[in-house]
């Protein structure tokens, strides 16, 4: 899509409000349903250091459409930590499918978050799709980050980030206009959420986005963009993280 063109877009995302709630009702109704990936927790690599990576909040890092989480960011990225750092690294999950950053505060306990090197947090979008408002998703986001960092007081916090909705091929036009837009808000304000705090950092999610790159339903990454994520993490891994 031209630079042109994305602007116009974004100018007139408003013009598809009549139609864009039919549209995504519509598909709630006709997307094939899957499950979570097995494996949600794992461990990779026999180095003497031991990392520990966890995985919270929705579809993207529990894995939706993924048979294993080896596949998925948190495998993938565990594997690659292994092999950067010698380190024998334990993977965890604590995600589900659906979860908004609110419904998510709930998991950024002690208890699953006590010995974690590294947390992934990917929320955002199940608020804007759900049609949460903007300055709900500022204060739940920012709540949650605040619970992970406390939860985990040694750990770095990567926040996915969220994609460019527009260029998913389940969403039909004009409904991935508005979700586009959206998009675009509510990464912003958790860009700022992230920016404002230590220990936090957040991976770009604007790249080219194939068909490869997406599972059976169009939506949810496939194991291909698992692995781009997994090196997204580790090139964006401060110096001096562990």
């Amino acid at each position: 899509m031209s630079r042109t063109l994305g602007r116009r877009r974004d100018r007139l995302w408003w013009l598809a409000l009549p139609v864009a709630p039919i549209q995504g009702a519509w598909l709630t109704r006709t997307m094939v349903r899957f499950t979570d990936a097995e494996g949600v927790a794992g461990k990779v690599g026999n180095g003497a250091r031991q990392l520990v990576v966890v995985a919270l909040v929705d579809s993207v890092t529990a894995g939706y459409a993924v048979a294993h989480h080896r596949s998925s960011i948190a495998g993938q990225l565990a594997d690659r930590l292994a092999q950067r750092y010698a380190a024998t690294v334990e993977w965890r999950v604590a995600a589900r499918s659906g979860a908004t950053a609110g419904e998510a505060i709930s998991l950024a306990r002690p208890d699953v978050l006590g010995d974690a090197d590294l947390v992934l947090v990917s929320a955002g979008v199940n608020d804007l799709k759900n049609l949460h408002r903007a300055a709900q998703f500022q204060r739940e986001f920012g709540q949650l980050l605040d619970a992970v960092l406390a939860a985990a007081p040694r750990a770095q916090v990567c926040w996915l980030g969220i994609p460019p909705l527009d260029h998913f091929p389940a969403f039909p036009r004009p409904l991935a206009d508005v979700l586009g837009w959206r998009g675009r808000v509510f990464d912003a304000i958790g860009l700022a959420a992230v920016d404002a705090r230590d220990r936090c950092f957040r991976i770009q999610s604007d790249g080219p986005l194939g068909l490869e790159m997406f599972g059976p339903d169009g939506f949810h990454p496939s194991e291909t963009l698992h692995a781009a994520f997994a090196d997204a993490v580790m090139a964006a891994l401060p110096p001096d993280a562990f």
